[in-house]
């Protein structure tokens, strides 16, 4: 009976210590949004205007100058050779019939003569040739667009007003959609089949449409005074791209200019929303959302009860960041503290410690993650210093090195405002 209730003690005490010291960190993603400062400083302006300047309007306008032109040309040369047609033709008929009547007095024997030494014969009618209007081409032109409508939809700087006294000038400038000529191309695919426990191999022709294209752009930027401060030409947006349709059994027979027309607004779309990206790194007060981490422990037990309301604190805190800043941020430092607190108790040598290297590691990632979302480049700074020192795997040195750039980010922009 002793020896039946030793047993039962041990194995309480193997329970107790499992739930004490195997104790696993898990992880939670959380997408929230943070203020980003802007990387280049303009002090003392609050207000920004977006213009266009559509360099092949300028084009289009001379070929359409031109096509008018030639149309007007060619009806001039119409009309007037339409005005002389029926006084030619009736010359052309006089003449005829005059050459006839004088051929008709010859004799037999003399046209005889005359057709075989002379080789002219019986007389023939000139043929006028009634005139026509020449066709005139319509030129092929550069989509237009009203500029104002579509830039005021995808260029937005955060943080300013659209007002155009005492603003940023944003001039967005484009080149044009480049492209060439959609084409079917074949593809030769080798294919295994099987049937009644056998396995072949066969050939087989797919086709897919190809072309590439680019919509070259460019922006400028000024202040108040006119002075420019910015001037750059993406080359993301300069370089040709290859659009490639889905894979069909046979030969597709698409609509090349709807083909390309629906293609021309999908990267104009894209191209304006980068620029608006580009744009709001550089100047605009930005919400940026941001996909992260937080550890924590799933414990039934109530010693991890403080992580456990330091991790509800930092997840709330996180999500209510845009709506309630003061809020958040208080619920973020509670964290913190708690956090901090807890790293008192860390010994990295023992796994059995409630706060192991394990645990240690993860609330490190916590603060930096913390830190980062309330602006503390101080204390995410020392934060990492902290964890130069520690023997950590691949997945955690990278992690850091990823923390090490965004808080050096952070400071320059702090630095720079």
């Amino acid at each position: 009976m002793k020896n039946r209730y030793l047993g039962f003690c041990m194995l309480l005490l193997c329970l107790n210590m499992n739930n004490s010291f195997g104790q696993r960190l898990k992880e939670e993603k959380i997408s929230y949004s943070y203020n980003r400062l802007p990387s280049a400083t303009i002090a003392g302006i609050k207000n920004y205007q977006v213009v266009g300047e559509p360099a092949y309007e300028v084009k289009n306008k001379q070929l359409l100058e031109d096509y008018k032109q030639q149309k007007k040309e060619a009806i001039d040369k119409y009309n007037r050779e339409i005005a002389v047609y029926a006084s030619l033709v009736k010359s052309a008929n006089e003449s005829y019939e005059k050459a006839m009547a004088e051929y008709n007095k010859k004799t037999i024997g003399k046209k005889i003569v005359e057709q075989s030494l002379l080789a002219s014969g019986k007389p023939q009618k000139e043929f006028v040739a009634k005139p026509y209007l020449e066709t005139v081409e319509l030129p092929k032109l550069q989509s237009s667009y009203d500029y104002n409508t579509i830039l005021s939809t995808y260029v937005k700087l955060e943080g300013y007003q659209l007002d155009p006294s005492n603003a940023l000038k944003i001039v967005v400038l484009f080149y044009g959609f480049d492209h060439t000529q959609p084409r079917s191309i074949g593809e030769e695919m080798s294919n295994l089949s099987s049937g009644d426990g056998k396995t072949s191999a066969y050939k087989s022709m797919v086709y897919h449409t190809e072309f590439s294209y680019r919509h070259p752009m460019a922006v400028k930027v000024y202040d108040p005074q006119q002075k420019e401060i910015l001037s750059v030409t993406p080359p993301e947006l300069n370089s040709y791209k290859i659009y490639k349709s889905a894979n069909s059994d046979r030969q597709l027979k698409s609509n090349n200019e709807l083909l390309i027309k629906q293609n021309e607004e999908r990267v104009l779309q894209a191209n304006l929303t980068f620029i608006n990206n580009l744009l709001n790194d550089k100047y605009g007060y930005s919400s940026v959302k941001r996909d992260a981490i937080l550890n924590y422990i799933k414990n039934g037990d109530s010693e991890y009860s403080d992580l456990t309301m330091a991790f509800n604190e930092a997840s709330s805190g996180l999500l209510m960041l845009q709506q309630d800043g003061p809020s958040a941020v208080g619920k973020l430092m509670k964290a913190n503290e708690i956090w901090n607190k807890a790293l008192t108790e860390s010994d990295l040598n023992n796994k059995k410690a409630r706060i192991n290297k394990e645990i240690t590691m993860g609330i490190y990632f916590n603060l930096l993650e913390c830190n980062f979302a309330i602006g503390d480049a101080r204390g995410g700074q020392s934060t990492l210093e902290k964890m130069n020192s520690l023997s950590m795997s691949n997945n955690e040195r990278r992690l850091k090195l990823d923390y090490d750039i965004l808080f050096a980010e952070l400071k320059k922009r702090q630095t720079t405002n």
